[in-house]
């Protein structure tokens, strides 16, 4: 073969070997465009292959979301959420129904600007709201509480120890007063306590034996106290804002 033979062969495969090498990169770089650069979008993409909707996208600030971790989808919006306050609410089957993003994070004991009108619902003279509670397994219980200004904690039935996530030495032995005066109570603290559009973090809670507590689960002055409260008995409404 000439040289000019040669030299045209390997300009071909020069050539060939661009191409090739050019368009690897369009198809590199078509993958890089259309992968989620935004937390907010990644959250969305991963609730409609999910089927879980996501509250609350307007409080995430935009930025990336870093690497997608594998697992479930619950272990996926944790690894995903873990710079913000959040609720997982589970349907009857155990699958993730509902993700509520409800601020960024921030110092401890940093006030709340929020404010809420919750309906209540009479239980002759007291007040039932509907809450939102989160124990160390992340995963959000909603659960109807009398609003007691007499009981010096959120009570609960010793039943719900387990579904809350809480382990025998996250507990702690200990007395806990109700309208019904003095009771012993197994004692620790759940995440959060969301009611309405508020929450609050690291609230104290007592475990009551379910012989002792009846039907009724008490939302207590430790969450209470966290809000200026107002109870309108005429529109069956409480009134919580941040103090």
């Amino acid at each position: 073969m000439s040289a000019a033979g040669v030299a045209t062969r390997w300009g071909w495969l020069d050539a060939l070997g661009a191409f090739l090498g050019g368009m690897l990169l369009l198809a590199w770089w078509g993958e890089a465009a259309a992968e989620p650069k935004d937390l907010r979008v990644v959250l969305e993409t991963l609730a409609g292959r999910a089927g879980f909707t996501v509250e609350g996208l307007d409080r995430v600030a935009p930025g990336p979301p870093g690497v997608i971790p594998e697992g479930s989808p619950a272990e996926q919006v944790k690894a995903l959420l873990q710079d913000y306050n959040y609720l997982l609410v589970h349907g009857p089957s155990g699958s993730l129904e509902r993700v509520v993003i409800t601020s960024r994070k921030a110092s401890a004991g940093a006030p709340s600007p929020q404010r809420a009108y919750i309906e209540t619902t009479r239980r002759g003279s007291q007040h039932e709201v509907q809450a939102i509670l989160v124990g160390p397994n992340a995963i959000g219980k909603t659960v109807p509480l009398l609003v007691d200004t007499g009981a010096s904690l959120v009570v609960l039935p010793a039943s719900m120890v387990a579904e809350l996530g809480f382990a025998p030495e996250q507990l702690r032995d200990g007395f806990g007063q109700t309208a019904n005066g003095t009771v012993p109570m197994r004692l620790g603290q759940l995440r959060l306590v969301r009611v309405g559009a508020v929450a609050a973090e690291a609230v104290e809670v007592g475990f009551v034996a379910d012989s002792l507590l009846g039907d009724a689960m008490l939302l207590g002055m430790s969450f209470l106290r966290r809000f200026r409260m107002t109870i309108d008995d005429q529109r069956n409404e409480l009134i919580l804002m941040a103090r």
